[in-house]
């Protein structure tokens, strides 16, 4: 007599193969969540240093950081919202939500300019500030919490 075994899985390899997938998914998905705000984060470290750019020149030219007509806008559908000074309009930002971190000025000297967003789904905002010294400064991390 001979036996036939039919073929297939059975309910505890199933169960085995759900419960690694699981695991590795555990491990994967905050690695990716990080990864996606870094790379989010380098949309305000490219405009602020096309910003950087903009005054440096301007004041090559004119021998003052300040300018009352200089306008910045950024690309549409910008993640973070960006500031200079009163006398720097930002185009595009009409439904911005507000700055949370420090405060951008402009002197014949010198100036900060600065963007902020929250990148992720938690309270804390991403505030990124560069000086006339070309210093970049995370000054509030968002990838971090």
């Amino acid at each position: 007599m001979s036996q036939h075994r039919e073929s297939g899985f059975t309910l505890i390899e199933l169960m085995i193969v759900v419960a690694i997938i699981g695991i590795l998914s555990s491990i994967a998905i905050p690695n990716f969540t990080r990864f996606q705000a870094k790379a989010k984060q380098s949309e305000a470290k490219t405009n602020l240093k096309a910003m950087f750019t903009a005054k440096k020149t301007y004041a090559a030219e004119h021998e003052t950081y300040v300018c009352g007509m200089c306008t910045y806008e950024p690309e549409k559908g910008a993640r973070y919202t960006y500031a200079a000074t009163p006398a720097i309009f930002i185009l595009g930002l009409q439904d911005s939500p507000g700055f949370c971190g420090v405060t951008p000025f402009e002197t014949k000297t010198g100036f900060l300019v600065m963007a902020d967003a929250n990148i992720d789904a938690d309270p804390t905002c991403d505030a990124w500030t560069m000086d006339d010294n070309n210093q970049l400064v995370n000054t509030l991390d968002d990838v971090a919490n």
